[in-house]
């Protein structure tokens, strides 16, 4: 057997005659949060309650830090776990006329974030905290944190409160709301950002990788769609491309999440959501 392998290897490198195919071109496929991913509608409603305001959003490490990309562009920086919310209210210090937004998840709000908006709140900053609540550690394989119920090894446990965390610190505004009823997330947004002081928006709706929904998919009415590509060009999400001068819905990827439904300017969308 060795004499064989022996004698393969030095006839592989000996022949210069030996024609392989060309590897296959990898597909065009930029970093993007998932298909029905909760950060993206967190994303877009601030987008969409700040727009026309001179706003900075200070992002941190996990894969909401996706939001840097086209088109959501909603992570202005990112340096290491904790520090979105230091630069908020650092930038509010030298311009107070900016409205200053600290994203974070809930897994480092636990880790790295409590520290900094105490610091916040005592030194009397202006900025709004988001806290991301898809209730995992998405980014690094799902692993329970003290917000979960359950412990490494399977346990289950009291949660702990992110809400009464903020409430013990002092802040009076604190908000809990699923980023994925859209019109009252944007009305969430633009209430509580022009209130005075560290305040905060808890976004919470399950990670799609980790809680797979019970719902119908969206589909597209051909006959409705005008092609106007809002859907597409605004929300960045895989399961939605465009095909013969219509917008159009991948199956494989679609979770139902109804956020391009609330978002067609046509109402050429329809069927996502719960089912009953």
């Amino acid at each position: 057997m060795k004499a064989d392998i022996a004698k393969f290897l030095e006839n592989g490198a000996a022949s210069d005659e030996v024609k392989r195919d060309d590897p296959p071109e990898l597909a065009v496929r930029p970093p993007v949060l998932c298909a029905g991913c909760p950060h993206r509608a967190s994303f877009y409603a601030v987008k969409q309650a700040m727009k026309g305001k001179k706003t900075i959003y200070c992002g941190d490490i996990g894969c909401y830090t996706l939001g840097n990309a086209h088109p959501l562009d909603m992570t202005d920086t990112c340096l290491c776990m904790g520090a979105g919310i230091n630069m908020a209210q650092g930038v509010n210090r030298m311009e107070p006329d900016t409205k200053a937004f600290a994203f974070v998840g809930d897994s480092t709000f636990f880790a790295s974030g409590i520290t900094g908006t105490i610091n916040a709140y005592y030194n009397q900053a202006d900025m709004t905290l988001v806290v991301l609540d898809n209730s995992t550690t998405a980014m690094t394989g799902h692993q329970p944190h003290p917000g979960t119920g359950h412990t490494l090894m399977g346990d289950v446990v009291d949660k702990v409160s992110i809400e009464k965390i903020l409430r013990a610190i002092g802040l009076t505004t604190v908000e809990t709301v699923d980023p994925l009823d859209f019109d009252k997330a944007v009305e969430t947004v633009k209430r509580v950002a022009d209130e005075p002081g560290v305040k905060a928006i808890i976004f919470k709706s399950p990670c799609i990788v980790k809680f797979k929904p019970k719902s119908g998919q969206s589909h597209i009415d051909p006959d409705k769609c005008i092609g106007c590509k809002r859907c597409i060009n605004e929300l960045g999400c895989p399961a939605l491309i465009f095909k013969d001068g219509k917008a159009s819905i991948d199956e494989t990827l679609c979770t139902g999440c109804t956020l391009c439904e609330q978002i067609c300017p046509v109402q050429a969308i329809s069927g996502g959501g719960h089912n009953e």
